[in-house]
């Protein structure tokens, strides 16, 4: 159990003048970690010595990575049947957003699945699977306003799975992402597809599996559609382009899209950040 006044101390020191003595409180206060941290974000805020704002709101931004880091190796050790794509999916938005409840977006996922259960009550997975997904389209990116952000297609936020929730906008990846998380709790055999270039949806129901396409609106695809795709952007296609992406693969490519975002933007304290994510996730 740490106390509070050692905390609040080991801040007031993070202003001291001595190097020597504003090092050992931060080092301190890293080992603490969560028990810290609301402190630490008073301190980052308030109207207190300059310096210790600027090493609180330091020592707060490393603690929140560590923990993420922590929290991603745990992914990696996880298997495909363990790893959790939601989960995943949001601990992914707490990069961008630390404080990140995520609650109230589970429970928007709740809702839209129980509304689209409406929809399609009495209607059989396997034999009605066109129709389906002709309803889910309708309702997500008609009724629901659900699109792809084509206008600022590298916004960081349309990485996000609380942005796109919130502003019903994204990239192929992240709305792909809500389509399936959707699909689950439907029990529907919907999964994502690691299309290079543009990640879509298969709705597996044998003998008429199909894909589509979440960033143009639920747009069915053919396997010539795909090729013709890949082609036209001189990227090779094989049989592998078709094949389910796992939860590490969706989330790795996600990271992978935002690394890409930041450097262009030239923040590069976070390209370092994802790229120590990346590697963790794919060893």
């Amino acid at each position: 159990m740490i106390a509070t006044g050692e905390i609040q101390a080991l801040i007031t020191l993070l202003g001291d003048d001595d190097t020597h003595v504003r090092d050992v409180a931060r080092e301190r206060l890293l080992q603490i970690g969560e028990p810290a941290t609301e402190f630490l974000r008073e301190a980052g805020s308030a109207d207190v010595d300059g310096k210790i704002r600027i090493e609180a709101r330091h020592v707060l931004a490393q603690i929140r990575q560590d923990d993420l880091s922590a929290s991603f190796y745990l992914l990696s050790l996880l298997d495909e049947g363990q790893a959790d794509l939601e989960q995943a999916a949001f601990l992914l938005a707490r990069f961008g957003y630390p404080d990140l409840e995520t609650a109230p977006y589970r429970r928007e996922l709740d809702a839209l699945a129980a509304q689209i259960a409406q929809q399609i009550r009495g209607l059989h997975p396997r034999r009605d699977s066109r129709r389906i997904v002709r309803l889910m389209n309708r309702f997500l990116f008609s009724d629901e306003g659900f699109s792809g952000n084509v206008e600022d297609y590298y916004d960081p936020d349309n990485s996000y799975i609380n942005c796109v929730l919130e502003r019903r906008t994204g990239i192929p990846i992240t709305l792909s992402v809500i389509y399936i998380l959707l699909a689950r709790r439907l029990q529907l055999p919907i999964s994502g597809i690691n299309l290079p270039i543009h990640f879509i949806c298969q709705y597996h129901s044998p003998p008429d599996s199909f894909y589509f396409d979440p960033f143009h609106s639920g747009k069915t695809l053919s396997r010539t559609d795909c090729v013709t795709l890949l082609h036209r952007v001189g990227v090779p296609f094989h049989d592998d382009c078709l094949a389910e992406a796992r939860t590490h693969d969706i989330i790795a490519r996600m990271a992978r899209n935002l690394i890409v975002i930041y450097h262009h933007r030239g923040d590069f304290a976070k390209v370092e950040a994802l790229d120590r994510i990346l590697k963790i996730l794919e060893s």
